[in-house]
């Protein structure tokens, strides 16, 4: 009798960029269904920010490596008070009393009075108690909030990933020795498992 063949387990192909599990679907069809039930409750303009703020979140916390838990907390919150402070709808139309300008297009007229720390109306010149302002003006001071944004939440990952490091550090060298203090071997030797009664 010959000794029957060993079988062979099969290994899982590679997965490929474009092979999507059941998951990742089931996730892009909910977060479509939200975003576009989100811009028709706020907006498009503020549904797009608020959908770019939450991939930058994610791209931060995942790559190059995966941050602790406790530093994905407090990005997370920090990411919600930056876009909180972006997207907030401000006083500054009522001080002033005057319309963006007419030659904008609907997302820059929506964002000519927020953003954070400068809103698109600040650098623009009042003539004729109009403002005189252009599509790229607008753009560029929003990419400038932007940039601000991804730079805070960089400095508060490297931070919180710091920390948890050197946290992580002094647990270890602080841990309990297992032996006794007094010195003594335990029963059994150091060796020996502990006896389960």
């Amino acid at each position: 009798m010959s000794d029957p063949e060993p079988q062979l387990t099969k290994l899982p192909p590679e997965r490929r960029w474009y092979q999507f599990s059941l998951r990742a679907l089931f996730g892009v069809t909910c977060g479509t269904a939200a975003f576009f039930s989100l811009a028709r409750t706020l907006g498009y303009a503020d549904a797009f920010v608020i959908l770019v703020a939450i991939l930058a979140v994610v791209g931060i916390m995942e790559y190059p490596r995966r941050v602790h838990l406790a530093t994905g907390i407090v990005l997370t919150l920090v990411a919600g008070a930056l876009l909180w402070a972006n997207v907030r709808t401000t006083k500054w139309q009522n001080v002033f009393n005057v319309l963006p300008p007419d030659q904008l297009d609907s997302v820059a007229k929506s964002m000519f009075y927020r953003g954070w720390p400068i809103a698109p109306f600040m650098p623009c010149l009042v003539r004729h108690m109009q403002f005189d302002a252009s599509e790229a003006g607008v753009y560029a001071v929003l990419v400038l909030d932007a940039v601000v944004s991804v730079v805070i939440l960089l400095l508060v990952r490297a931070t919180c990933e710091f920390c948890c490091r050197r946290l992580g550090r002094l647990n270890i060298e602080k841990r309990p020795e297992k032996h006794p203090p007094d010195g003594n071997p335990p029963p059994g030797g150091w060796s020996a498992e502990p006896q389960v009664e």
